[in-house]
């Protein structure tokens, strides 16, 4: 079977996986951890086979960030309890944007000198996008869901250019989730 085929093939679960992790993530569930670390690692194959060498990098990083997001989820809380939702503090933004411009930059030119990839700019924009909004999400800051919608609706055009088209699908689907779960997690920081 050529190996084309097999990422098309493996693009079905990794969708489900994908799914149930931001579905889980929306409702704020701590479990999103274990289908994001089996959706990232499909995810990952599959942007190999297709050239989206930024995107395939994210899912190493993706894969460290589940553990982490866990972890800081059970734990990073006071006194080593449950970490709770709030929002981003202000000291934050200029190091998330001087995070997101450098990781940009970096990405950027990696992909346009060192490999072949044919899509260097919203490669390397949607992946410093997803490693910024990834860590607000492990710090349980609300303001990731709406990182994470820019960056959704961004990776609809580049996975539907590379003929994933279920992805794509899928990234729709992600967008209508982070209206959702940027709503869930207000609630329960109101409630908090």
């Amino acid at each position: 079977m050529h190996i084309h085929n097999i990422a098309h093939i493996l693009e079905k679960p990794a969708i489900v996986a994908a799914f149930l992790n931001i579905f889980l993530a929306a409702r704020n569930s701590i479990w999103n951890w274990l289908f994001g670390l089996i959706a990232v690692t499909l995810y990952g194959y599959i942007f190999y086979q297709t050239k989206l060498y930024g995107n395939m990098s994210l899912q190493v990083v993706y894969f460290l960030f589940q553990i982490f997001g866990f972890y800081q989820w059970q734990y990073g809380g006071e006194k080593h309890g449950k970490l709770s939702v709030t929002k981003t503090p202000a000291s934050q933004y200029v190091i998330l944007s001087i995070a997101f411009i450098v990781l940009f930059f970096v990405y950027f030119f990696t992909l346009a000198d060192y490999t072949n990839s044919t899509t260097p700019l919203i490669d390397a924009l949607t992946t410093a996008m997803s490693l910024v909004a990834q860590w607000m999400m492990c710090k349980r800051w609300i303001e990731n869901w709406i990182l994470w919608m820019i960056m959704d609706l961004t990776a609809i055009e580049m996975y539907w250019d590379k003929h994933l088209q279920l992805t794509a699908i899928l990234y729709a689907i992600f967008f209508i989730l982070c209206c959702f779960g940027y709503r869930t997690w207000k609630k329960s920081m109101m409630n908090q």
